[in-house]
């Protein structure tokens, strides 16, 4: 005897409102954890021990998912991270805010080691391996999609500067998922998992993958080196300035408590650098590569001596190297740096690696966008590397327990 009660299937539930998954209480809510680092489990069973950049031991962690703020932005950096833009294939309000209850309903499962919904590989999602799965919103999605009055002020157009030599490839998207975990299996699986789910609503318009080493700099450094073999990731807001410079403050529900994310392709020119002398390589940086203390200072956290001469009267620290030209000039300039590295393999007879730049503030208009005026300008280390890409998100507030990232903001 056969079944004929209809099925329904979960993106049918999902796009149809959420309200057979996700609940009646789809709004904003209040009083709900912060992600921090503090706040990651490390649930059973443990794997082997890693080293982490600060020194710590690493092992198989959980990183919850709802929160005032999305994880990803203030949890630790995952040594895996994939980038991918999306569009809409048809922007109206309803796919938009379909696309958020679909990827919010993968995200919390999967980022607590749970299968998401019709997993054909559930044994892969067993380890999360920290695994955080952050959304970004681009402003093409809200023109697209008829909320041009919703953008927020701080997503700001980034203007063209004059050493970008942007490829379209790169180019800005409707949507950004930001996906990182410490076990590249399990990134794979997310990342497939959410484009798949996501497919009947939205195409794949980019992936950026990237890594970085889980041994620091050096010992106790709580910084990891980049492809050149800088020190990379040094200077970012102190624990009482974190807030500040991080989370948007004001605006709707769903944007109080996100942040903004710039994200820069830089693609690095490795046979011109590597004909440099270790000794201009550091002036051009302003920073030893050994230690990534700034030149005249003995360890990396050493405050940069901006006005330190040398014997004969010339500035230690270069009037155009990269740490004095893109140094913060106050306290609202302060930008989060997350750098991860890419290996693309060869590109015209050479190496094609670089730097994805995810940069985290709460108003680029005066933080990222002043400095990054300045590099453009003078910065000596132009002239070894080019940004290729160049997109920006606001990356809304976190989801409450029962909620979605997003809701109200298409609904």
């Amino acid at each position: 005897m056969t079944d004929s009660r209809p099925t329904l299937t979960r993106r049918g539930m999902l796009a149809a409102g959420g309200a057979a998954i996700l609940g009646a209480a789809g709004g904003y809510a209040v009083g709900v954890r912060q992600n921090t680092p503090a706040e990651i489990s490390t649930a059973p069973p443990p794997g082997p021990a890693e080293v982490m950049p600060t020194g710590q031991a690493r092992v198989p962690a959980i990183v919850p998912f709802h929160g005032s703020h999305q994880a990803g932005v203030s949890s630790p950096s995952a040594l895996h991270q994939t980038f991918i833009g999306l569009d809409l294939l048809e922007a109206t309000p309803d796919n938009a805010d379909a696309a958020l209850r679909l990827v919010s309903d993968d995200a919390a499962r999967l980022t607590q080691g749970q299968p998401a919904l019709g997993d054909t590989e559930p044994e892969l999602a067993v380890n999360p391996a920290g695994l955080t799965v952050t959304v970004g919103l681009g402003r093409p999605l809200f023109e697209r999609a008829g909320r041009s009055g919703q953008i927020p002020p701080e997503l700001a157009d980034i203007p063209p500067f004059s050493t970008d030599r942007l490829e379209d490839r790169w180019s800005q998207t409707d949507l950004l998922l930001q996906v990182g975990s410490d076990d590249p299996l399990t990134l794979a699986h997310s990342v497939r998992m959410l484009t798949k789910d996501l497919s009947t609503l939205t195409r794949v318009v980019w992936t950026q993958p990237g890594f970085r080493s889980p041994a620091p700099a050096s010992p106790g450094s709580g910084a990891t080196r980049n492809l050149m073999g800088q020190v990379d990731g040094i200077v970012n807001p102190e624990q009482e300035t974190f807030d500040s410079t991080v989370w948007i403050a004001d605006g709707p529900p769903w944007a109080r408590g996100g942040t903004v994310v710039v994200l820069r392709r830089i693609r690095m020119h490795m046979d011109e650098w590597d004909i440099l002398d270790r000794a201009t390589q550091e002036t051009v940086i302003g920073r030893e590569v050994a230690t990534g203390a700034p030149l005249g200072g003995e360890h990396e956290t050493d405050p940069v001596p901006f006005d330190a001469v040398d014997d004969l009267g010339l500035p230690v620290i270069p009037h155009d190297a990269h740490i004095r030209v893109a140094h913060a000039a106050s306290n609202e300039e302060m930008i989060l740096r997350r750098p991860y590295s890419y290996d693309n393999g060869m590109l015209n007879g050479t190496n094609d690696v670089g730097l994805l730049f995810a940069a985290y503030m709460r108003d680029p208009r005066v933080s990222f966008i002043p400095m990054q005026a300045r590099i453009a300008e003078s910065d000596a280390f132009n002239r070894w590397n080019t940004t290729i890409g160049s997109s920006t998100y606001v990356i809304p507030a976190g989801a409450g327990e029962g909620g979605y990232v997003g809701a109200g903001l298409f609904a």
